[in-house]
């Protein structure tokens, strides 16, 4: 398998993002929010992870003043578990840490049922921090949890 390559997303991987959406989330943002994200929301940075130029997976994360906040991340069933989703994390923290106004903290939500992606976040560092009763549109509650830099 030929390496795999994080970087930041533009107008050509819109559709590719999307698709990831459709295939891995229960509630898939539209390609116009992906494009709000790349051009209006100037918090937010994309990342996407690449195999031969093929976007498998991606990060959306919002930098405000001295905390960040994990957005959407998906990686392609396909490409699952090969530690892709580590290494977008991995670029993201870089990314936090290299702020001229120190980030402190990353946090993020994370459905209670998804215990693959609960595993990773409990490897990476991030911490348990309460239960957001009914967080999600289909009535499911969602893990708040924090990871210091």
């Amino acid at each position: 398998m030929s390496e795999f390559v994080v970087r930041h997303a533009d107008d050509n991987d819109v559709t590719s993002i999307s698709k990831l959406e459709e295939t891995c989330l229960k509630a898939p943002w539209p390609e116009r929010v992906i494009q709000e994200e790349l051009h209006n929301n100037p918090c937010a940075i994309v990342l996407v992870g690449e195999i031969d130029n093929k976007v498998v997976a991606y990060l959306d994360f919002m930098i405000t003043f001295d905390s960040a906040t994990i957005s959407r991340i998906a990686v392609n069933p396909e490409y699952r578990r090969q530690g892709f989703a580590r290494k977008l994390i991995d670029e993201m923290i870089n990314i936090c840490a290299s702020q001229e106004d120190k980030v402190e903290w990353i946090t993020l939500e994370v459905r209670e049922s998804n215990e693959k992606a609960i595993g990773l976040y409990n490897a990476t560092g991030w911490e348990k921090v309460t239960i957001k009763k009914n967080y999600y549109d289909d009535g499911e509650n969602a893990i708040y949890m924090v990871r210091t830099l």
